[in-house]
């Protein structure tokens, strides 16, 4: 049982140290709706796509797409914003897009472009701000909590 359980707990910790993805066919089907855009200067997201694993395991949008398996989350790409599978007159439902998205060859380029904008479920690496400003407001809400108790 305990070799079992080291296994998987192996298994485990790779998969959630990569960002790989699977697209998915139906908008039902995936975590993300994202709308494919043409120019980076017109996307949230820029991403570039990659089959190296020291690349993927960056986080830092470097998605290595899959056909199949285990994946850290699955996305439906439209390139029409009316893409007729995003409304289910039948169920009911209506998907809505979650994000536009820029695929980039340069992974120089790769990297969010909206700001504040986040990918619910997709794991993406932080800078913490050290100014002087960024240190007053933190201090200035430690405070408050600290009254407020």
């Amino acid at each position: 049982m305990r070799l079992i359980f080291t296994i998987l707990s192996i298994l485990l910790f790779s998969f959630l140290k990569a960002q790989t993805v699977i697209e998915m066919t139906h908008p039902g089907d995936a975590n993300l709706v994202l709308l494919e855009v043409d120019k980076p200067e017109d996307a949230d997201i820029i991403v570039y796509k990659t089959d190296k694993k020291e690349e993927y395991e960056e986080w830092n949008c470097k998605w290595k797409f899959k056909k199949w398996g285990f994946s850290n989350f699955s996305v439906y790409l439209t390139k029409n914003p009316n893409d007729s599978l995003l409304n289910d007159e039948e169920m009911g439902v209506q998907y809505s897009i979650q994000g536009r998205i820029y695929f980039t060859n340069n992974k120089e380029e790769a990297g969010y472009k909206t700001p504040g904008f986040q990918l619910e479920g997709v794991l993406r690496r932080t800078t913490t701000n050290t100014s002087k400003e960024a240190t007053e407001s933190k201090k200035k809400v430690l405070e408050k909590e600290k009254d407020e108790e």
